[in-house]
């Protein structure tokens, strides 16, 4: 298999993503009320600190 470099606007989005996920989870479970007002900037916020890492990282290789 061939080795790829590291990537950490993926790492930064996987990550969110994830945290989205767990709130969502627990928003179906019972366990806490996620507001639509807290879901989507958590996401944007997501996306803007995944497209700065990518800019910083490819500025870096660059």
């Amino acid at each position: 298999m061939k080795r790829h470099g590291f990537r950490p606007a993926a790492l930064v989005m996987g990550l969110v993503l994830l945290a989205l996920a767990a709130a969502f989870l627990l928003d179906a479970s019972g366990a806490w009320d996620l507001a639509p007002r807290l879901s989507l900037p958590l996401a944007a916020g997501g996306l803007t600190i995944a497209g700065v890492a990518a800019a910083v990282s490819g500025r870096r290789r660059g």
